[in-house]
């Protein structure tokens, strides 16, 4: 039977890298606030989820956007802030994907990154839509056309992560991985 100290030990650590996570997922989207749709909170819920698995990045997700989303600078909206903490799972998903399968070619975490990013978007913007204009369809047709019109947030958000997911994990994943192992966390522990 496994000893009950060292698995409370382990979840310990693992609540308390999850908080890290969210954390600097919170201060880099403040930080990032003058430049729209450009954030590294997506790819730092991705790292969480492939380094802690599926469960705790969603954890960083979702307490990352109510934190961020209770105190936005734009301010707080409860059902926008509700679809886009259910929507930031979609980058843990993607990073428990990628941790399961051992993926961590630039391009392919790249392309992973993009339809997590288009999946986001597409999602959120219909939701804006609908909560704008009051109605089913019209609002979902209203919030992907005006995902990038007149300004082309969606793209820039879409175009940002294609890089940072290509640069960041492959670099990140390795060297999160060798701290928390030498902190005696494993990785396969999920």
């Amino acid at each position: 039977m496994d000893n009950p100290s060292k698995m409370m030990t382990t979840l310990t650590k693992k609540v308390a890298a999850a908080s890290l996570f969210t954390a600097l997922a919170v201060t880099t989207n403040y930080l990032l606030f003058p430049l729209w749709n450009v954030k590294l909170m997506d790819v730092i819920v991705f790292l969480s989820a492939y380094i802690l698995g599926f469960r705790f990045g969603v954890i960083v997700a979702v307490f990352s956007w109510l934190i961020y989303g209770v105190f936005n600078p734009l301010g707080f909206s409860f059902p926008i802030l509700a679809a886009v903490a259910c929507c930031e799972v979609f980058y843990a998903a993607a990073g428990a994907f990628c941790a399961n399968r051992g993926i961590l070619h630039p391009l392919k975490l790249g392309l992973i990154g993009l339809v997590a990013t288009l999946s986001y978007d597409l999602v959120t913007n219909a939701v804006s839509g609908v909560l704008f204009t009051n109605t089913l369809w019209p609002g979902v047709l209203v919030g992907i056309l005006t995902m990038n019109f007149p300004i082309p947030l969606g793209l820039l958000h879409q175009a940002s992560n294609l890089l940072l997911f290509s640069l960041l994990p492959p670099k990140m994943v390795p060297r999160l991985t060798d701290l928390l192992v030498s902190h005696m966390l494993k990785v396969g522990e999920r």
